[in-house]
């Protein structure tokens, strides 16, 4: 294959992509942290964490927090979250082939990248340890996964001037959006937290969805001008 017809970078969100289970982990520590404060019910916070989880988080956790009048404890349960290495003797865990996939993919030329609102301080990102350097991971800060200049800032930053060699992985559908309109290429990864229903509105967006990294192997070793829908 002509190189220049394959993605240049490949931007991998960790909780829900290269961590199948962080997602669905990460909601029920969301649910048993609000619940230590204040009664809501389990699909409401699910319906929170949707909206929130591709914005920065100590910004969006306050917004939840202070709306459910327990602002006083989101110190306390940032701290918590961060640290989380386990939910109920569940342990996050990298997804079944992300090993496989990264060298494949970086026998290839492809460059991967960390693409992730956690940083550096996050425990569950020692889980990468050996398997992506410091300079692999983008520093997001204050930046939201769901605005489109986050992307477009990225690009420029790395003078790149053809976003459509950017393919961005992520299960949120939000995160997608922002990255299309941008004019990268897209894959949803499917999980437990973000249903069909909630994927059908952002069909325009997504140019591929998976299940498994053996699947985003196959719809990436081929990576024709446009992916399959």
């Amino acid at each position: 294959m002509d190189r220049d017809s394959r993605a240049h970078t490949v931007l991998l969100d960790f909780d829900g992509v290269l961590s199948l289970n962080a997602s669905s982990l990460l909601l029920r520590a969301l649910h048993e942290g609000i619940n230590r404060h204040t009664d809501l019910p389990y699909d409401a916070t699910a319906a929170q964490f949707k909206a929130i989880s591709t914005f920065p988080q100590r910004d969006s956790l306050r917004v939840l927090f202070a709306g459910l009048g327990i602002e006083q404890h989101l110190s306390a349960e940032i701290a918590a979250l961060r640290s989380l290495t386990a939910v109920g003797g569940a342990r996050l865990a990298l997804g079944d082939g992300v090993e496989e996939f990264c060298a494949e993919q970086r026998a290839h030329g492809v460059r991967l990248r960390v693409f992730s609102t956690m940083d550096h301080a996050t425990a569950r990102r020692a889980l990468l340890d050996g398997l992506f350097e410091p300079r692999d991971f983008v520093a997001l800060d204050h930046a939201s996964k769901a605005d489109p200049d986050t992307y477009t800032a990225l690009l420029a930053a790395e003078r790149e001037t053809h976003p459509e060699r950017w393919l961005l992985v992520d299960d949120s559908p939000l995160a997608l959006r922002a990255a299309k309109i941008a004019g990268l290429r897209t894959v949803l990864m499917r999980g437990e937290v973000f249903t069909d229903a909630d994927v059908a509105p952002f069909g325009s967006s997504i140019d591929a969805q998976v299940t498994s990294f053996a699947q985003l192997g196959d719809v990436l070793r081929p990576l024709p001008a446009a992916l399959p829908a």
